[in-house]
């Protein structure tokens, strides 16, 4: 076999490769954008709506997925990371805020690193839910929500492993831990604030009491 014929047998086995690729990459990002759509719908209290968007990109990525086992090359990569990641961030935050549970990564399949730098991502939705019912008034609630933006802190900041085991935890740990103690600064202001109001009205009734 001469060198070109070595060369074109390699060019049309990386030719096949890269056409997985650019199929694969815009399944990748329609189950980001379903994944928005869940997270949205979730902050909304459209929960049924949610579920909906989220059986999409779960649908989606296994599309992306049977794709993929056509290229060996192609497989080994982190093509469809942010898509899981993501999934897992809305199916998270979705159960958390309409149930109270937690997911596991084989409820929607999803491979151990992308759930848990997208259970790292979920405490900044829970941030967000926290501060909506502050505005609202719903101090319990937001105590409820800081609840779990500690329990996932405490959990994932546990795993003491270097990046290259999984890949990108430890800085969205940093940025969940600034989360937590800025949410937990505004959930502590509330309830002085909650207890100071329910103060002065106890003190208004007794003096027309007087």
């Amino acid at each position: 076999m001469s060198l070109a014929e070595i060369v074109q047998s390699i060019r049309a086995e990386i030719e096949a490769d890269d056409a997985v690729r650019e199929k694969v990459l815009p399944l990748a990002r329609t189950a980001v954008r379903y994944c928005s759509e869940s997270i949205k719908r979730s902050h909304r209290g459209e929960y049924d709506e949610a579920a909906k968007s989220l059986s999409s990109a779960h649908k989606t990525i296994l599309e992306a997925h049977k794709e993929l086992s056509r290229s060996e090359f192609v497989e080994k990569s982190r093509i469809l990371a942010v898509a899981y990641q993501e999934l897992a961030e809305a199916a998270t935050l979705l159960a958390l805020l309409r149930d109270n549970v937690v997911i596991s990564p084989e409820e929607y399949e999803i491979p151990s690193r992308p759930f848990l730098t997208g259970l790292a991502d979920t405490v900044g939705e829970l941030r967000r839910a926290t501060l909506e019912s502050l505005r609202h008034d719903r101090v319990q609630q937001a105590e409820q929500l800081l609840g779990l933006m500690e329990e996932i802190l405490e959990e994932i900041g546990a795993l003491d492993f270097p990046n290259a085991l999984i890949p990108d935890l430890r800085r969205k740990c940093d940025v969940a831990r600034a989360l937590v103690e800025r949410t937990r600064a505004d959930v502590t202001t509330a309830v002085r604030q909650k207890r100071l109001t329910e103060e002065l009205k106890r003190f208004e009734m007794e003096i027309k009491e007087d």
